[in-house]
């Protein structure tokens, strides 16, 4: 991508998905929604990825959807059912040689089904989080094992850990670019970085110079959101009825951090400048529903992973 990356901004609902894409029609620049494997267990498989599809449907920029930290391959799959068109795997915890191995396996089903696939090398700790495995120690991605990562795996897009965090940051913000540097210069893979949130401005610009092509941000935008919503609710009273009148001043609080975001990234009118125009979800080809009734009178419907796997077997046999 020339001189600009695409936001990926994380949504839990519909006022977060409608500030994020009303961003992105007023500065006409492309954007990815990312869905957290977390928010999708709460929501309940593919509600929110309605909601993505038919504001998408409606935008005049691009509009993709990406499952953002998915821990497993059903996951994946589940994502791409529900209308993906990319998957972010994430087992950047594991050793070197099983994240390989682990990952590998995911982007040969993944690419079968003509989703794009992330991983991540090296660690991005979640400040949010006192427990599990995202509260450990960071881990810098080595520019040296990037290039045979990228081979070994076959990813589209690779997420670097080059000082980040997600969550508020714990101390002054410090991205190492003379790392960044020396990745991009060993790879043409699509190079993403998490944590974008709380990161200055001139460092998110300076990580696009640098080889960055993407940008992930969550929790910046939650905390406006939720600011917004306490700020106006305390005015209005415990005891106000009509939700919109928070809800509206708390999706202008998140969709005025994304267009600035956008514009750090230097993605502002940028939309369908290559030639990718809207709807960008629907060039990928997900299974139909399939539904049918067994001698008992039973219906069984396969529209989930189970008719994904026979799709794959399908294309491996046929030598697709």
């Amino acid at each position: 991508m020339a001189g600009y990356a695409v936001g990926g901004f994380d949504a839990e609902h519909i006022d977060m998905v409608k500030a994020i894409v009303d961003a992105a029609e007023e500065v006409r620049s492309p954007v990815i929604v990312f869905i957290w494997e977390a928010d999708i267990e709460t929501a309940g498989k593919g509600y929110l990825e309605a909601i993505v599809k038919l504001a998408a449907q409606e935008a005049s920029v691009p509009v993709g959807i990406h499952l953002d930290h998915g821990t497993c391959m059903k996951t994946c799959l589940n994502a791409i059912v529900s209308g993906h068109t990319g998957v972010m795997i994430d087992y950047a915890h594991l050793p070197f040689d099983e994240n390989v191995k682990k990952t590998k396996e995911v982007v040969e089903v993944c690419h079968m089904l003509d989703a794009l696939v992330e991983a991540e090398l090296g660690t991005v700790p979640r400040t949010f989080e006192s427990t599990g495995q995202y509260a450990e120690e960071k881990v810098l991605t080595r520019p040296e094992q990037v290039a045979e990562f990228v081979e070994l795996t076959g990813v589209d897009s690779l997420a670097v850990s080059i000082g980040e965090e997600s969550g508020l940051y714990t101390s002054e913000t410090g991205l190492d670019f003379e790392r960044l540097r020396q990745i991009a210069k060993l790879t043409d893979v699509n190079l993403i970085m998490h944590g974008g949130s709380g990161t200055p401005g001139d460092q998110v610009s300076q990580a696009v110079k640098d080889g960055i092509v993407g940008i992930r941000f969550a929790t910046e935008l939650r905390i406006a959101f939720f600011d917004t919503m306490e700020k106006i609710r305390r005015e209005m009273g415990r005891d106000f009825p009509d939700s919109r009148k928070m809800q509206t001043p708390a999706r202008d609080a998140v969709k005025a951090i994304v267009k600035e975001r956008m514009r750090q990234m230097g993605s502002w009118g940028q939309a369908c400048t290559d030639g990718l125009c809207p709807p960008v979800f629907s060039q990928f080809e997900t299974p139909q529903s399939s539904c049918s009734l067994d001698n008992t009178g039973n219906s069984s419907c396969s529209n989930d992973v189970d008719r994904i796997v026979e799709l794959v077997k399908q294309r491996m046999m046929s030598g697709e």
